[in-house]
């Protein structure tokens, strides 16, 4: 399993001469890291001014959610190389690979799509640390926050480049609709990182 693996493990698979682990598998690790980072910030912070146990459990669940969505990323995009590999000599052969190539777009269109939805879902809880949190931990929130918005601008890359080879019509409106719908948090979180940027400043 991809989250059984040492960092350095990782980081020469990234580096390799192979496809995967690739940008959607960074997109992943990033989100894991910054979940981990404000469960942290949220276990020395104070009970009485935080839902403490909530968050903790809601951030160990998505930093997992992410792994499990990072080696999605992979399976799916072995199976786009596998399906653009099938053989193509006459009119059947064709429809038959241009059908389960579309059919592994749509499905490598998922993980970086999910990957989106986990990282805007956890914008309220950087916003609750950023608040109400330890304030010696701010600049902690910041890095989870900025790792959240590459997550998401990462993610969004790989969306379109998949949509951009997707033919399903009600598909592309869907994945347009959930990066539109990026906007607002994206620059929620630069606010986060701003605002902790300019209360650091001498």
């Amino acid at each position: 399993m991809f989250s059984d693996q040492s960092i350095d493990t990782y980081l020469q698979r990234l580096a390799g001469k192979t496809s995967t682990p690739g940008g959607g598998a960074a997109a992943g690790i990033s989100g894991a890291q910054a979940a981990a980072l404000l469960g942290m910030v949220a276990q020395y912070s104070k009970e009485d001014e935080l839902p403490i146990q909530t968050i903790i459990t809601t951030c160990r669940a998505s930093s997992r959610r992410y792994l499990s969505l990072t080696e999605a990323d992979i399976t799916g995009f072995n199976a786009v190389m596998t399906a653009y590999g099938l053989p193509s000599q006459d009119a059947a052969t064709k429809q038959l690979k241009t059908a389960a190539l579309q059919q592994a777009l749509e499905t490598a269109a998922g993980p970086p799509s999910e990957m989106i939805k986990v990282s805007m879902a956890l914008l309220p809880t950087a916003r609750q640390l950023l608040d109400r949190g330890n304030k010696n931990l701010l600049t902690d929130v910041g890095v989870a926050a900025s790792l959240l918005l590459s997550c998401i601008q990462s993610s969004r890359l790989n969306l379109l480049v998949n949509l951009k080879a997707i033919k399903n019509p009600a598909f592309i409106v869907e994945g347009q609709a959930l990066l539109a719908s990026t906007t607002t948090p994206v620059y929620e979180l630069n606010q986060i990182v701003s605002n902790i940027e300019n209360s650091l400043a001498r």
